[in-house]
């Protein structure tokens, strides 16, 4: 029985509510579990909110995450950045290196997230976006004191699809064209591309202390 998911142009009610709720939400993840930290190596807040972190039907083949209004998601981003001053303060206590941003996607919403890591993930994860050749204004602004402190960089959101995952020579082709990115890999004594399709923006931001 094929699921049926809840229509993306459907209101969605209760939105004062939420935004009530939202300082209690941001509360709950501001305690940075430094252990886990030094045990994994990142820690992150993802944005488990719900109705929009849940599928919907986009049309009649293809289902994903809602965007909250505009209002309500500015809401969400004061909170993130709220966190993200929490989690720094402990972040310097380690006398460490790390990695502390917020991602912002753009229109994917719903991919925000604050971000830590520590010894080898500060690399990986210093590498994992590709900025966007084009200059673009942040798309919110925030009455928070401490939002004029950061500094966005422009990057690209999207995912990696493998060739050898590709059933016909039309999606082989319609992911060539749409990949802003190709990349090859030998594997198994065979050559593997890797194509990655962009959705939109990632915004990274953080503050850049003295």
């Amino acid at each position: 029985m094929k699921h049926k998911f809840t229509s993306i142009r459907k209101k969605t009610r209760g939105m004062s509510r939420r935004a009530r709720k939202l300082p209690d939400w941001g509360a709950y993840h501001q305690e940075l579990d430094v252990e886990g930290l030094c045990k994994h190596q990142k820690e992150y807040v993802k944005l488990w909110i719900s109705p929009f972190y849940n599928l919907h039907q986009i049309s009649e083949n293809e289902v994903g995450k809602k965007n909250p209004p505009y209002k309500f998601r500015k809401q969400v981003l004061e909170q993130l950045i709220v966190i993200y001053l929490e989690w720094e303060q402990k972040l310097i206590e380690l006398k460490k290196p790390y990695y502390l941003k917020i991602w912002v996607g753009d229109p994917e919403f719903m991919d925000s997230q604050v971000v830590a890591a520590v010894r080898s993930e500060i690399e990986y994860y210093d590498q994992l976006f590709m900025p966007s050749p084009e200059p673009k204004q942040f798309p919110y602004q925030i009455k928070h004191p401490s939002f004029g402190l950061f500094t966005w960089e422009r990057c690209v959101n999207g995912y990696h699809v493998w060739e050898s995952d590709l059933e016909t020579e039309e999606e082989i082709e319609q992911a060539r064209k749409k990949a802003v990115e190709t990349k090859e890999y030998m594997i198994g004594g065979k050559v593997e591309r890797s194509y990655f399709i962009g959705t939109g923006d990632m915004w990274v931001g953080s503050i850049r202390r003295s």
